[in-house]
């Protein structure tokens, strides 16, 4: 029997990338069977690869100061960095790994062994998780990339099955003759600025007009969108009757959340990456950024693209927008309650009241 070798794998910093990048992980484990494998990961983020199931060991990642104190590390002989920065290539380096496999970026080629050469434009297939897939075959870690097939390509997230019945619980309708107990949550935040979100007001009147039909309706979020899901919620007509948990639950419990609910209506961000990974149908909204390239691998037929129609300056991939957010302010609220009625009353006629 041949003894095992170590490696590592230092994960994206983000949570829409973690999940992107979940394909390449089990690509490198399925073509690595006698190596075992260690994930260094951001605390906010680590937990993931629990819910994923792959055979991996997970390392939080500590401050940078308490570098580089890592028992999952240290005995690694190769380190596959996923993160572009300059400071993950020089933590390889202080982790003592004698190959550090990463894109030559951000000038750090240098740190490399081997530095690998950024995909040209237009050389692989749009979706970012081809991003992760090809550092790994031009490192000679996987033989080739799969197809491009959103189903396959899927690695599922199995929250907590207690945790999710007890969300569900929690959040389904308590109203006397409340519409069928349907539950719809609202991501209303991104990270790297406001370009990529949809505007407050349509949010708001999304979530009046979906709690006016009877559906329970929660907006979700971290820390940082506490204030602009507060804002929305006041902005409904009847803000008692929406639910605001942005900022109060952790990773586990939103992952559990929206595993509970039967859509998610996002923009481009962490929890419409989740949605795809559990399984809940997502309607998510695009403006920035290149739906081809970041849309959530959802099982077949739970996806709902929203972009808007005939706007020649997307996607400019900027984070604040400089002229009028176009983009994402041509998105009526009329399409994103189209495809969220689709979804909710796929085998019923919808009467509008």
């Amino acid at each position: 029997m041949r003894a095992l070798t170590t490696g590592a794998i230092l994960a994206p910093n983000w949570l829409g990338d973690v999940i992107m990048s979940l394909p390449a992980v089990s690509a490198l484990l399925a073509a690595t069977p006698e190596r075992s494998w260690t994930v260094l990961a951001r605390p906010g983020v680590a937990n993931i690869y629990g819910m994923a199931r792959l055979p991996l060991q997970v390392e939080p990642l500590p401050h940078r100061r308490s570098l580089p104190r890592l028992a999952g590390a240290k005995a690694t002989r190769e380190l596959v960095i996923f993160p572009n920065s300059f400071h993950a290539a020089l933590l390889g380096l202080r982790l003592g790994a004698r190959r550090r496999v990463g894109y030559a970026r951000d000038r750090r080629g240098w740190l490399l062994k081997p530095a690998v050469p950024v995909p040209v434009p237009g050389s692989l297939p749009a979706h970012e998780s081809f991003y992760y897939l090809e550092l790994l075959r031009r490192a000679g870690l996987v033989a080739e990339l799969p197809a491009e097939d959103p189903v396959r390509l899927r690695v599922p997230l199995y929250p907590d099955p207690s945790r999710v019945q007890r969300w569900r619980r929690k959040l389904v309708p308590a109203t006397p003759g409340a519409d069928t107990g349907h539950i719809a949550a609202l991501h209303v935040g991104a990270s790297g600025g406001t370009a990529k979100c949809w505007l407050p007001e349509r949010f708001a009147e999304l979530a009046g007009e979906l709690s006016r039909r009877g559906v329970s309706v929660v907006i979700v979020g971290g820390n940082a969108e506490r204030e602009l899901a507060r804002k929305i919620r006041m902005l409904a007509p009847h803000p008692e009757q929406i639910k605001n948990l942005a900022g109060e639950t952790s990773l586990e419990d939103l992952v559990a959340l929206i595993a509970a609910v039967d859509v998610l209506v996002a923009n481009d961000s962490g929890p419409m990456h989740v949605a795809g990974a559990v399984g809940t149908p997502v309607v998510a909204l695009f403006g920035p950024t290149n739906e081809k390239a970041t849309y959530p691998l959802a099982e077949a037929g739970k996806l709902r693209l929203v972009t808007a129609a005939g706007v020649a300056c997307r996607p400019c991939k900027l984070h604040e927008c400089p002229i009028d957010h176009r983009c994402m302010g041509n998105i009526s609220v009329a399409q994103v309650r189209a495809e969220v009625d689709a979804v909710l009353w796929a085998d019923k006629k919808v009467t509008r009241r």
